[in-house]
Order: C-alpha cells, then sequence, then structure tokens
C-alpha cells in the first residue's frame, strides 16, 4: 500500500526529457503500488470475512467461501492474486532500497517493519496449500486446514500473526491513502470501527472453529487421522514434506532478497559518501556529508537534525526554508513548486525551501524555523502538522454575537447563561444541519467549516449559505421566542468566504475535533467585524457568492480593503430575505 515514505523516493530533479521520465516513472510506480495494494486488502478481506462465519461453524466457513473465496481461486483471480502479490512485494523493497534514509514516523516504521514479516507468514500457509493443491493434488478443505493449524503451537501462533500483521499493514497504507481527500474527515470514524470489526470478527470466527475442531477430536479419536493431510508413511506424507521443503526454501530465499536489499543500501550508501557526495554545513559548526541526490531537509533528517516540516516535505509551505551562507551557485534553480511558495512568501533574498533543493556542491546553511528536538508531556498536537494534513477549499463561516457584553449587565450569571446556551444552539444546529463542523466556540463567536467534496462541485458553498440563511432566521425565530427576557433582541454578525485551508484533527484525552488553519477562517473573521461599520448582517466574498450564484455576483461586489490585506471584493446583506432570494434563484 501507498505511505508517507512515497515522497522520500522521488527522483533528484533532472532537466528537461531526463527528469520528466523520471517523474512519470515514479507515477507508475506509485499507481502499481496503490492498485496491487488494493487487490491485496481486497483478498484479505474476504479472507477474514469468512474466518468470521467460523462462528457458526466450520460448516459454514466452507459454504461461505464458496462466494467470498471462490472468485479468487479461478485462473483469472489466481493470476491476479500472485501477481499482485508478487508485485506489490517487488516494489516494496525497490522502494526500501531508494530510501535515501531509514528515519520514519512511527507509522511508516510499523507499516515496513510489517510489510516485511508478511511474506514470511504468507508463505508457509497460503503458499503451501496452493502447491499441494497444484503440484502434489493434496486434498484441503476448512476442516483440514483448520485441523493441521491447531495441532501445530507455530501454525497457530504463525496464523494469528499473519491476520494481524496483514490487517494492520494495509490499513496503514489505505489511511495513508485515504487521508488527503476531501471527505475522509468525516469517514475517518465509520472506517475505524469497520477497520476494528473485520480483525476481530476474524479473530473470533477463526478461534471458535478451532475450539470446536479440538472438542470433535477429543469425542472422536479416530477424527484426526482422518483429517490428516499427509500421514507419515504413505504418499501424501512424502507429497507434504515435498511442500514443507519447497515452502522453506522459498521463504529463505526471501529473508535473503531482504538482506540483499538493506546491503546494496550500504554499498550505495559508503559509495555515494565516498565518490559522489556534498557536504551541508548548519549552525553552531556540525557538517553532514550526504550524496549529492539528497535534499537539505533530507539531510537534516538523516543526521538527526532537527529541522521544521509542517507540510511533510511537499513545497506546500515554508516551514522548513533555509537561509544559504555558502554555496548559493552550487544550487540549481528553484523548481515550479518552490518558486509558487517562495513567491508567496515575497522571495526573500537567499533563501531556499529544504525540502526541494538538491546541493550538487557544498554549502553552508541556516534553518529559519526553529523545530524543538524533544516532545513536550502532555502536548497536544495539530495531526495536520504531524502527519502532513490535508489542503483543500473550504468555506468558513464565522458568527459573532454584537453587544454581548450588555446582554450579561444587570442579569443573574444563570439567567445569562439561559440566553448564551439557546444563541449556541440555533448556531451549531443551523450549521451541523447543512453538514458543517463547528471548530471552534470562543465565548458568543463560532466559527465553522464546510468541505468541499469530489464529484459535488460547490455544494460546500452551498451548505455554507445555506447554514447562514437557517442561523439568520433561528435568532430572528429566537428573538421572538424569549423577547420576554430580552430588553432589545439579539443582533449577530456573519462573515463568509472560500478558500484554500490545511484540515487536520486535535486529539486530546482520547477526543479529537476537527480543525482547519489558513488565511480563509481569518478574512472571514475580519468580515464579520466589518459588518457593524457596513451597517449590514453578512458580509461574503465574491469568490464565495460566484460559487452558488454565478450570474450577478461580480455586479453586486463592492471593494473592501483590510488592515494588511490586499483590497477584496465583498457582497453585504442586510435582511435574511436577500439571502432567501439568492439560494432560490440559485436552485432554479
Amino acid at each position: 500500500m501507498p505511505s508517507a515514505s512515497d515522497r522520500d523516493l522521488s527522483p533528484p530533479t533532472v532537466p528537461h526529457r531526463d527528469g520528466a521520465v523520471a517523474r512519470d516513472r515514479t507515477r507508475i510506480m506509485r499507481g502499481l503500488r496503490l492498485a496491487t495494494g488494493l487487490i491485496l486488502v481486497a483478498v484479505a478481506t474476504c479472507h477474514l470475512l469468512n474466518h468470521a462465519f467460523g462462528v457458526r461453524s466450520i460448516g459454514a466457513m466452507q459454504a461461505a467461501s464458496e462466494v467470498l473465496l471462490a472468485p479468487w481461486q479461478t485462473t483469472p483471480g489466481l493470476w491476479l492474486l500472485y501477481g499482485a502479490f508478487i508485485t506489490h512485494a517487488t516494489l516494496g523493497l525497490m522502494a526500501l532500497y531508494r530510501r535515501r534514509h531509514l528515519r520514519m514516523p512511527a507509522a511508516e516504521a510499523w507499516q515496513l517493519a510489517l510489510g516485511l514479516c508478511i511474506p514470511l507468514l504468507v508463505i508457509p500457509h497460503a503458499g503451501g496449500i496452493r502447491i499441494g493443491q497444484s503440484i502434489y493434488g493434496l486434498d484441503y478443505n476448512f476442516a483440514r486446514v483448520v485441523h493441521a493449524i491447531w495441532d501445530s503451537y507455530v501454525s497457530l501462533a504463525r496464523q494469528y500473526s499473519l491476520i494481524l500483521v496483514m490487517w494492520v499493514h494495509g490499513c496503514i497504507g489505505l489511511r495513508a491513502w485515504l487521508a488527503a481527500k476531501p471527505w475522509y474527515p468525516r469517514a475517518a470514524a465509520a472506517l475505524a470501527s469497520l477497520a476494528l470489526l473485520v480483525p476481530v470478527l476474524a479473530l473470533i470466527g477463526f478461534t471458535n472453529a478451532g475450539l470446536d475442531m479440538t472438542d470433535a477430536v477429543q469425542r472422536d479419536p479416530g477424527l484426526a487421522a482422518r483429517l490428516a493431510v499427509g500421514p507419515p508413511g504413505t504418499a501424501a506424507g512424502a507429497h507434504l514434506q515435498a511442500v514443507q521443503h519447497i515452502t522453506g526454501l522459498m521463504s529463505w530465499s526471501y529473508v535473503g532478497l531482504v538482506a540483499a536489499t538493506f546491503a546494496l543500501r550500504f554499498a550505495r550508501d559508503w559509495h555515494a559518501r565516498r565518490f559522489r557526495a556534498v557536504r551541508i554545513g548548519y549552525p553552531g559548526g556540525r557538517a553532514v556529508t550526504v550524496p549529492l541526490d539528497f535534499t537539505i531537509l533530507e539531510a537534516s533528517r538523516w543526521a538527526a537534525i532537527p529541522h521544521a516540516s509542517v507540510c511533510g516535505g511537499k513545497g506546500r509551505c515554508s516551514t522548513c526554508r533555509v537561509r544559504i551562507l555558502e554555496g548559493a551557485n552550487e544550487l540549481p534553480p528553484p523548481a515550479d513548486i518552490e518558486s509558487r511558495t517562495l513567491a508567496r512568501i515575497g522571495h526573500p533574498l537567499n533563501v531556499r525551501l529544504a525540502c526541494q533543493v538538491r546541493p550538487t556542491g557544498d554549502v553552508r546553511v541556516e534553518p529559519l524555523v526553529r523545530a524543538s528536538d524533544t516532545a513536550l508531556s502532555g502536548a497536544v498536537r495539530f495531526e495536520a502538522a504531524a502527519a502532513g494534513g490535508a489542503e483543500m477549499e473550504v468555506a468558513a463561516l464565522f458568527v459573532d454575537l454584537r453587544e454581548s457584553t450588555r446582554l450579561a449587565a444587570g442579569r443573574l450569571p444563570y439567567d445569562t447563561l439561559f440566553i448564551f446556551d439557546r444563541y449556541i444552539q440555533v448556531i451549531t444546529s443551523a450549521v451541523r444541519h447543512n453538514r458543517g463542523h463547528v471548530t471552534s466556540i470562543a465565548g458568543d463567536g463560532v466559527m465553522a467549516m464546510f468541505i468541499d467534496s469530489p464529484g459535488k462541485t460547490a455544494q460546500f458553498a452551498r451548505d455554507a449559505f445555506a447554514a447562514a440563511l437557517d442561523l439568520w432566521q433561528g435568532i430572528d425565530a429566537l428573538n421572538r421566542e424569549i423577547a420576554a427576557e430580552l430588553r432589545q433582541p439579539l443582533r449577530i454578525g456573519i462573515g463568509l468566504h472560500v478558500g484554500p485551508a490545511v484540515v487536520g484533527t486535535i486529539a486530546a484525552a482520547g477526543l479529537s475535533s476537527l480543525q482547519f488553519l489558513g488565511d480563509t477562517g481569518n478574512l472571514a473573521a475580519k468580515f464579520q467585524s466589518e459588518t457593524r461599520r457596513l451597517d449590514c448582517t453578512l458580509v461574503v466574498s465574491a469568490r464565495a457568492l460566484a460559487l452558488v450564484a454565478p450570474v450577478g455576483a461580480e455586479r453586486r461586489a463592492v471593494p473592501l480593503t483590510l488592515a494588511g490585506e490586499r483590497e477584496l471584493q465583498v457582497v453585504t446583506m442586510r435582511a435574511p430575505d436577500e439571502l432567501q432570494r439568492l439560494l432560490a434563484q440559485a436552485m432554479t
């Protein structure tokens, strides 16, 4: 399966056609790795679901296999299965060889270690059954397989390990692939539940089948002999020994391939440091010698030098930027990705992105964003900063209650709490009813986010506008409902903007909340603060309005200049009827 480590496998920046060929080759390999991984996950899922039927009986497992496993036993299914397994394993060893260093996040390390273990667990089980059936004609059914596994502590431990190792490895790869999907945050809880439920049911079913088999053998002493695949002293017994000999050779051959991969890595790195190396100097007199194709960020990680990189080395942030103190002429010019990011921070003098630049000669650098080399005890981290996050289009909606301090004046604290609680209920209910996420509540200010979804053009923006209308009308209804409690009606300000943001979760004490970072939320909050000056309730960017009402959006827009911002085009609305008419027109 794909992993976040794939970014360490990208080819060095090579000019013109050679670079394009290298990038195409990398894309093809990643595509193959993903496709073969998905096939293997599908096969594993079918097998685990089949194991779950052991809760009923071994006969139920045999019957279920006619539906769940039969497609993989056909000639096309076997070609697809074994082709995917061999291709995925080969690509995994190639990826291991191509990695420039083995320092990686814990999830990547677990995925790599578990992936290397899988063939050692699969070959004696699945390989032995397939070789025994295809070459020697041995008769395997579920009763015989279950008996053979439960008759040996080694086989039993290997089977349990295979279920867990294979499934965890696949789930880590699936998560690395799905994390960047805009719909993933909403589906993460359901997917996590499935990821836990499937192996648990499989383990329960397999255990129950084994216990049933053990009881049956104890009741009928002759059953064990009848279920033996290859009794000693028979032709079938000799064939079984041959199968075990072949699978043993296959397992040792695989161990040799893994050992050879590590040996080749060592030889390559030694040769690169000896004959094709560059020297990168850091503050404090520290220097690192690395192979020629390393980026500065890879050199920092390889030498365990703390170096910030929030986006994971993809060139989408500037936290890894360094000032080039010496050797600037030894650096290739910035490529497109680096140029765009440097342009957004004003093209500072002698500053480059460490994740993108690959020195061709000795350089001395100074990281400009300090990274802590120690983890703070009890600290809460933004998941997007720890794992790279997902950058996507979002609609930010910010709502604030005007003159809220006057609301509390002269009231008992719990009377004030009652009104604030009703206000918060109206706002949050409108957001969630329209598929939004409440990301923060600070006093009477509420920030909400609506996430773009593939295949649903601008639906997230329409949801944000619908939520704005619902909460606007909800506040008017609340004013009528509790009029006797209010000296003057509640008044709100609303800001709405659409733009890019990094979306992730913050987890603490077992609870997690979806959050987003970027200028989009800041602008929505600033729009809300301008509603008082502009004598309106809603300020929405023309960009957001154009997504739901393309016709006439520019005609209604007026310029607005915020402190520290360029001039922006916005649309103001004073009554909910204006917004209601706009949404009605957008639906026609």
